[in-house]
């Protein structure tokens, strides 16, 4: 594993993509201006802030992978370990950054722009760090799901071939959907349940608030190299 490799592919990347990222940082920071700066609960910088880094990273691998760029893909001088790492690196840096960028534009507008538009006494810290710490501590749930998204699609943008990140979306609402027509079926026959009710199981709050996050991505990092390694071969 040469770390010296790992990181030209991250730059690599970078260069050939930069126009894209950048502009991506740049919404996700007018975005969270504009939203701090006029409204009181900043929807549309949250979504924007949690859509822009999956929709760069679903479509990762996808756009290496096409047919007038693949050939070049595969003759990078680096061994598929070293390729995977550089995606991984290259989500939680670019999530990170979209991150940072997001709280200083809520601080950039609701600290700038408010007070000249709409003069306001509330608290920042009831809409920004509300939705990261839990009384007064960090809280890694939010982080651990928006992780094992992140790994969802990283192995999205190299599973499918064409519009990778619109697949994953439309086949992880398939599964979910499949997945809940069959536990409602198998309640239903095995309690001869003939009511329609929506049932719901609960989990032990370790189990179901860091255990299963981690696992999902450790399962899909995994799916993602093994499917890397075999497109290779």
């Amino acid at each position: 594993m040469n770390t010296t490799r790992i990181i030209n592919l991250f730059r690599a990347y970078f260069i050939e993509h930069k126009k894209m990222l950048l502009i991506c940082c740049l919404i996700a920071f007018a975005a969270a201006v504009l939203d701090f700066g006029l409204s009181y609960e900043a929807e549309l910088s949250l979504l924007a802030v949690c859509f822009l880094p999956l929709w760069v990273v679903g479509s990762f691998f996808n756009s290496a992978l096409k047919r007038n760029n693949s050939s070049h893909f595969f003759t990078l001088p680096a061994t598929t370990g070293e390729k995977f790492l550089n995606a991984v690196l290259f989500a939680v840096v670019f999530a990170i950054t979209v991150q940072i960028l997001y709280i200083a534009g809520a601080y950039a507008g609701y600290y700038g722009l408010r007070p000249i538009l709409i003069p306001d006494a509330s608290n920042l810290y009831e809409r920004v760090g509300g939705r990261l710490f839990f009384n007064g501590k960090l809280e890694l749930e939010p982080y651990l799901l928006y992780a094992a998204a992140l790994s969802v699609f990283l192995f999205g943008s190299i599973y499918f071939k064409k519009n990778a990140f619109w697949m994953t979306i439309v086949s992880g609402i398939g599964l979910a959907l499949g997945y809940g027509l069959y536990i409602w079926a198998l309640i239903r026959i095995t309690f001869e349940d003939t009511t329609f009710r929506v049932y719901s199981i609960s989990f032990p709050y370790s189990l179901d608030k860091y255990i299963f996050p981690i696992a999902a991505i450790l399962l899909f990092l995994s799916l993602t190299y093994l499917r890397l390694k075999e497109t290779e071969v």
